[in-house]
């Protein structure tokens, strides 16, 4: 029995010795020993105003082991963590060359600010092992970009409300960076083929080098619309390419709508009367001619009452398009008074639309002369009486018969 408590105690012994002895044995990690490294950031680049996932890694490249670690974010402009997520993480014990697929990976989500500058913004972070201080290695670098690298059209500008057929006018086409960087070799072009435009003093093609992050520049172009262009709205596309800072292309089609047209150029005259004098009735005509480069439509002539005259017709004569270098006449009767002026003015209200749909209303006074009846007959405006003349040498032919008849009944006796 006695050596039976002998044999127990010395092999109760050897275990303690073996147990304690490993207890000893097991040493801590060395600073050297610990790698830290950022693994990714999700998504990658992060885009301003979302989130970014950025995970670390600890790799035990020792054969001790680093026990109470502890990471701690230190996050600054651009990136914050969200009110109430810990910035202070606790790893607890990494043993020894425990690395690679069992290394320990610590994941944080950060929001970026919506004004972040794009390109690499620093991240700071730190850890602490037991018996060490806090360490913290160099900043890490979270790249940031845009999702799209925005080059908008703020406006388009006409020097004058309208493209004349045969004139020059500017377009101003201003565009703004709306990108957290700046944006290069911007491109602007407008397609002019089969438009009835050309461009003056340069291409349909303007370019500038770079423009910067939240700027704007004007591209000016020098179009001359055809002298033949019909009237109306075109569209011109343009096309706009540019590149952000990290070299890649972007293309950005829009259209533009150009009016092409003029102020009409009318002409309103008296072009035929039977109305030569007062008392009498007849038919006026008034003539109007499309002088201008722009066709007009939807006209109609109003003839207003007046002291002078009744109008005998309808007051209005509706005479719808007129095109370019033509004319269209409106017909009146109307009975002058009686008058001792030489002349009567007609009131005349003309409206019409330009090719373009513009509303157009003109007053206007048409002078209409007035004769006496001697000037009429001298002027050839009115012809003679032709009875009474006929009467007058019936009357002179028969008393010159008569007379030679008196005379000859005379010599007789």
């Amino acid at each position: 029995m006695k050596k039976a408590l002998i044999i127990l105690f010395v092999f109760a012994a050897l275990i303690a010795s073996n147990v304690f002895g490993a207890q000893t044995t097991t040493k801590p990690a060395k600073v050297d020993d610990i790698a830290f490294t950022l693994i990714n950031q999700e998504p990658d680049p992060a885009e301003p105003g979302k989130y970014v996932d950025v995970r670390f890694k600890f790799d035990n490249n020792g054969s001790g082991e680093a026990r109470n670690v502890m990471v701690e974010l230190m996050p600054q402009y651009p990136f914050s963590l969200d009110p109430g997520a810990e910035a202070i993480r606790n790893i607890g014990t990494i043993q020894s060359m425990q690395r690679g697929d069992v290394g320990i990976i610590v994941k944080y989500r950060l929001r970026v600010d919506k004004n972040a500058v794009e390109g690499e913004n620093d991240l700071r972070v730190r850890y602490k092992i037991e018996g060490y201080s806090w360490i913290e290695p160099e900043e890490f670098k979270i790249d940031v970009q845009t999702h799209d690298a925005i080059l908008s059209v703020e406006s388009v500008s006409i020097g004058k409300k309208t493209l004349e057929p045969g004139a020059s006018n500017t377009v101003k086409i201003k565009v703004s960076n709306d990108a957290d960087s700046a944006l290069k070799d911007i491109k602007a072009r407008l397609e002019l083929g089969g438009l009835p435009f050309v461009p003056l003093g340069s291409t349909n093609e303007k370019s500038i080098y770079k423009i910067d992050s939240r700027e704007a520049y004007e591209f000016d172009f020098e179009l001359l619309a055809n002298p033949d262009a019909a009237s109306g709205v075109y569209q011109v596309p343009l096309k706009i390419t540019y590149s952000d800072e990290l070299g890649k292309t972007y293309f950005k089609n829009s259209t533009l709508g150009f009016v092409v047209g003029a102020k009409p150029d009318l002409s309103v005259t008296l072009d035929t009367t039977e109305v030569y004098q007062a008392k009498k009735p007849g038919e006026v005509v008034i003539k109007v001619v499309n002088k201008g480069v722009t066709d007009i439509k939807f006209t109609n002539v109003k003839l207003m009452p007046s002291k002078d005259y009744n109008i005998l017709s309808n007051d209005e004569d509706y005479l719808g398009n007129i095109d370019s270098d033509d004319y269209e006449t409106a017909e009146f009767n109307i009975y002058v008074e009686n008058k001792k002026d030489k002349k009567i003015m007609l009131p005349i209200i003309l409206e019409y639309m330009d090719a373009n749909n513009n509303e157009y209303r003109t007053e206007m006074n048409i002078e209409m002369p007035l004769y006496s009846a001697s000037e009429a007959k001298k002027l050839g405006l009115v012809a003679g009486n032709g009875k009474l003349g006929f009467f007058i040498v019936f009357l002179i032919v028969a008393a010159g018969l008569f007379a030679y008849r008196r005379w000859k009944r005379g010599r007789k006796k």
